[in-house]
C-alpha cells in the first residue's frame, strides 16, 4: 500500500519549483509514476508530496528544434512509438518504444522518467547514449544541458539535483549515412542485454561507429573499442566482412564490469550481447545504406 502523500499539481515550472521548495525536502517529482509508485508501495521510499509534472505544457510534445529532434521530458513511451516526426527522424526508437515493458507502462510512464529513474535495464538510455543525445534541465537557480552519458552515473542515481527537472531530450538530427540501430533480449518486460550501434557509412565502408551497451553493467556504457573494430568494414548486406568485424568487435564486451542477475550469469550475458550487436549493426547499416 502507498503511504499517503500530498499532490501538488502545477501548469508552469515556476510553480513546480515553488511547490518542490515548500515541501523542505520531503517531494519528489512526479511524471508517468510507473517507478515511482512501485516503489514508494514497497516502502523502499516516501515522500510527503509529489509534484505532478504532466500539465506542464513546456514538457510536452515532439517537434525538430536546431537540427535536432527534441522530444518533451514528459512524452510517453506510446506516443513517441506512434509519432510520425520520430518514425521519419528516428525509425529505430519507434521500434524500440512498441517494446517498452507493455501497453499499460508505455501508456503512462515518460522518457523524462524512465531517464530521471536510472533503472541499468532502461531501453531508451542505451539507444540515445548511442546517438549522442542530450537532456535538458532546469531548475530555480537556471537551465544545463548535459549528454545523456554524463546524466546516469550509477544504478537509480543521476547528476540531477533533486530540485531539477528534465525539460526535454534532444537528439541530433540523422545525417546523409548514418544509421542507428537496437536490438534487446527481455524475459521479465525489462531487458536481459541490449546493444545500440551508430554507424555512418561512406564509400560504401563504415567511416564512423558508436556503440553502447545496457543492462550488462550498472549503466548503458560505450563500448569505444567495439565500434573501432567495425570502421572500415564494408556495408553490405550478407557480407561475411561484417560478421567477422562484429566478432572481433564482441571481444572488447570481454572487458565490461557485468554483473550478473536474474537473467543469467557474466558469460550467458556477454553471448546474448554479442548476438544482439550483429542485429544492432546490420539495422543500422540498412538504415545508413537507405540513402543511396
Amino acid at each position: 500500500m502507498i503511504p499517503r502523500f500530498a499532490l501538488a499539481r502545477p501548469v508552469t515550472l515556476d510553480d513546480a519549483f515553488a511547490a518542490f521548495a515548500v515541501a523542505d525536502g520531503d517531494a519528489a517529482y512526479l511524471a508517468g509514476g510507473t517507478e515511482l509508485l512501485q516503489v514508494m508501495k514497497m516502502g523502499l521510499a516516501g515522500f510527503g508530496t509529489l509534484v505532478d509534472l504532466k500539465r506542464i505544457e513546456e514538457l510536452k510534445g515532439i517537434g525538430i528544434e536546431d537540427g535536432n529532434v527534441r522530444i518533451g521530458a514528459a512524452t510517453t513511451h506510446r506516443e513517441i512509438e506512434r509519432s510520425d516526426l520520430i518514425g521519419r527522424a528516428v525509425p529505430a526508437l519507434v521500434a524500440l518504444e512498441g517494446n517498452v515493458a507493455n501497453v499499460r507502462v508505455r501508456n503512462q510512464g515518460t522518457i523524462g522518467g524512465n531517464l530521471a529513474f536510472a533503472e541499468p535495464h532502461s531501453d531508451p538510455a542505451t539507444f540515445l547514449l548511442a546517438c549522442d543525445a542530450t537532456v535538458e534541465l532546469a531548475a530555480p537557480s537556471g537551465r544545463r544541458t548535459l549528454a545523456v552519458g554524463d546524466f546516469a552515473v550509477g544504478p537509480l542515481a543521476t547528476s540531477r539535483e533533486p530540485d531539477e527537472i528534465i525539460t526535454s531530450i534532444r537528439i541530433p538530427r540523422r545525417r546523409q549515412g548514418e544509421g542507428r540501430g537496437y536490438a534487446k533480449i527481455a524475459f521479465f518486460e525489462r531487458p536481459a542485454a541490449s546493444v545500440a550501434a551508430r554507424v555512418r557509412v561512406e564509400a560504401n565502408r563504415i567511416a564512423e561507429a558508436t556503440v553502447a551497451v545496457g543492462s550488462l553493467v550498472e549503466t548503458p556504457t560505450l563500448v569505444p573499442d567495439a565500434a573501432r573494430a567495425l570502421v572500415g568494414v564494408p556495408a553490405e548486406e550478407g557480407d561475411g566482412d561484417v560478421d567477422r568485424a562484429v566478432a572481433t568487435a564482441t571481444d572488447a564486451f570481454s572487458t565490461l564490469d557485468a554483473f550478473p542477475d536474474l537473467n543469467g550469469s557474466v558469460d550467458y550475458k556477454l553471448h546474448l550481447a554479442g548476438l544482439l550487436l550483429r542485429r544492432a549493426v546490420r539495422s543500422a547499416i540498412r538504415e545508413a545504406t537507405a540513402d543511396a
